[in-house]
Formats: structure tokens, sequence, C-alpha cells
């Protein structure tokens, strides 16, 4: 967990790197982070959203260790301190127990709250994953004295707490990756929270995408989803849907599409560093298609594409036995090289290979000018590219064949 947090913070940094300064009267953003989880958990989005033009702030508090009375009195005073002088709107964006906080906090102001909110993932009418750890002295302390007001009998927060009045919209997940929480859910979840009861009485709009509970702020189509309503006070949503899908309906999804291909669809929007970089720079994918190629000891092989704005594109291909290939292309040229460059190491770092990144195997083709890095270990024949036409690079590659 210490190395995917490392990872995330280091792909923010990179990803913030390309957002301007906030113009002095940008509006302001503050996150709140979910139970168990801190400021580093949002890092990603923060930067999209600076990336977006908004100013970010990321509210930490202890989530287990203090009563939800005294997490109100903590964020009321951080607002105070960061935002009362601030002449542009304030919004909120938080993530699970984030939203129960916020609505908390905003339940009890006097003046009328006059900014937006998005809550990803929020248990607005409770989780039955808390109700299961009624009997459970153990797992209740694990839980804290907030975490375990968050079930969904009347002695819940989410009682408590009636129709919101404010502008509100929800993204919630329907895929988990908790096979023994969704158990205890009934109906379509996130691994933690069912899409019925992040439902919330008085809300301006509401998205269904195909995130967990635990990944959702790091989707880029999210973040995508996120600034659209801060700005606008609803999603983008395909015509005629009654429930937008982010990043629309690509035929990934369609009613031949292999189950392999959109699990390895969701599984590189989520944690794929190429992907994040792309969606940052070009939006959410405007299509998916892919196959199964090949089976080999029981597992399925093959291909997965997805299309960006200005021609971009992600590609890998997977073979037996161990071997794949990724590819992100921009024909146009990627905007910031240098960023581009930090990416593909980013992503050589997480799977593991140690790629020597100072003695590049040159070669030169017409105006194609590709540099490529090894791995020194022969066993992992590993390698990352960069590819150059007419000066600009175009492509970054990454491939592994043990």
């Amino acid at each position: 967990m210490k190395r995917y947090i490392l990872l995330l913070s280091v792909l923010a940094t990179a990803l913030g790197a390309c957002a301007r300064e906030p113009p002095p009267d940008a509006d302001t953003v503050i996150l709140v982070h979910g139970l168990g989880r801190t400021p580093a958990s949002m890092l990603v989005l923060e930067a999209r959203l600076e990336g977006a033009g908004y100013r970010v702030e990321s509210f930490g508090y202890p989530s287990r260790s203090e009563p939800i009375e005294d997490l109100v009195v903590r964020l009321a005073t951080a607002v105070q301190e960061c935002c009362s002088d601030r002449e542009k709107a304030v919004h909120f964006v938080t993530h699970s127990m984030g939203g129960v906080l916020v609505r908390s906090y905003l339940a009890g102001r006097e003046e009328p709250f006059e900014g937006r909110v998005v809550m990803l993932s929020p248990p607005s009418q409770g989780s039955e994953i808390v109700d299961s750890y009624a009997d459970s002295p153990l797992l209740r302390n694990l839980l804290g004295p907030s975490g375990v007001r968050l079930g969904t009998d009347s002695t819940g927060i989410a009682s408590e707490l009636g129709p919101v009045d404010f502008s509100l919209g929800i993204i919630t997940g329907d895929r988990s990756i908790n096979p023994i929480g969704s158990w205890l859910i009934p109906g379509p979840d996130d691994g933690k929270v069912s899409v019925s009861r992040a439902r919330l009485e008085g809300a301006a709009d509401f998205l269904v995408v195909h995130a967990t509970h635990t990944f959702i702020m790091n989707r880029g189509d999210v973040a995508e989803q996120v600034a659209h309503f801060l700005a606008n006070g609803e999603f983008l949503r395909e015509e005629g849907d009654d429930v937008a899908l982010a990043g629309g309906k690509p035929a990934c999804d369609g009613p031949d599409a292999d189950p392999w291909v959109t699990e390895l669809r969701d599984r590189v929007l989520t944690f794929d560093e190429l992907v994040a970089f792309a969606v940052a720079a070009y939006g959410a994918p405007l299509r998916c298609e892919g196959e199964v190629n090949d089976e080999f000891d029981g597992m399925k092989f093959g291909s997965l594409r997805l299309d960006f704005s200005e021609g971009a594109s992600f590609d890998v291909e997977t073979m037996p036995p161990e071997t794949s290939v990724a590819t992100l292309s921009a024909p146009s040229g990627f905007v910031d090289e240098v960023l581009a460059r930090q990416v593909l190491q980013v992503y050589a770092e997480r799977i593991g290979v140690e790629v020597d990144w100072t003695a590049p195997e040159v070669s030169v083709q017409g105006d194609t000018r590709v540099e490529r890095f090894w791995d020194p270990d022969p066993g992992l024949n590993a390698s990352a590219s960069h590819v150059y036409a007419a000066g600009s690079l175009v492509e970054l590659r990454f491939s592994m064949a043990l």
C-alpha cells in the first residue's frame, strides 16, 4: 500500500506539473477523503482539478479516532482558515465518509451554501458492511466512533440527516474487488456501498460508473465529470440515458464483448499510469475495442485499444506465456514531452522493472528516431521506448517478455 501511495504521489506530481497556476479569482475546491484514508488518496484527483483551473485544498482528519461531531468542528475551522477571504465560490468534492462529514457540516451552517458538492461513493443511506460489524467489538473498534455510525439503522448518522438543500452531484460505482463485502450488500455495489444507498433525496444529478469504491477517485473520466458538475451543476451524459456512464458506451461493453476485455479496460482505466496521463491530457476515452486472441494454461490473452481526442490512442497486447506490450501514441506529439517521459518511468517502476535510462539503444529511419531503454536483467527482456517523428515525441512504448 505504501508503494502504491508513493506511485500516486509521483503521478500526481507529474500530472500537476502541467497544471497552470489558478488565477486569483479561481473557485476553490475542498477535497475530503474517506474513512481510514488520508489526503494522499485524493492526490491524483487534486492534480486533475488543478489542471481544470480550480484552486484545490485537501482536508485531512483522524477519521477513526474522533466522533463525527468533532470532525465537523475540524472541517468548519479548516474552511474558515482557508477560504473566509475568498470572493469566488467554494465547492466540496468528497469520497465515501467524507460525504457524510460535509453533509453534517452544511446542515449546521447558519448561512446558505452557494457552492456545489460532488460526492464519490457516499454511504448516503448507510452501508450494510457497517451493519455486519454490529456484533464484533473488534471490528467496531477498527471503524472508530465515526465509522460505526455509517450503518443503515436508526442509530446511523444517515437517519439524522435529511434531504439536501444544496447543489449536489453523486458518482458511485458498480464494480467490486471485495467479494465478501459484495455478498453482504443487496443489488449492484462498489464493494462497500450499494448503488441504491448512495442515492440521496434532493441531489441534482446521479451517475453510475464501472468503478470500485477504493479507486473511484483516481479515474480520469470521473475527474472530468466532477469538473463538469462543479462548472455546470450537472454531469455529462449521453442523450436519452437515465443513468450516464462516464466515458460513454464503448464497444468494450457491447453484447459480444468478452468479459476479459471489459475487465482489462476497467483495470487500465483504474491503475494504468499511461492511461491516466492520456485521460488528463485528452479527456475520457472516446472509443474502446478489444478481443481475445488466444488461451493458454487456462488464461486468456488478447488486445485492447482506447481512442482519445486529437488522434491519441492507448494499445495493450498480451501474448502467451507472459508477454505484454503497451503503447501510448499521440500523432501530433505530446504537448509536454518531459512529463510524458516521466510518466513512462513511473509506469516501468510500478511494474517492478529497473530500466537503465542512461544508455538508450538508438535507431533512426528517415525522420523517425527510436530510443530504447533496457532492463539489464536478461530474464525479463523488458524495455521502454521513446519514438520521435520529425523531432517530436509521438509514442511511448513498454514491452516485457519473460
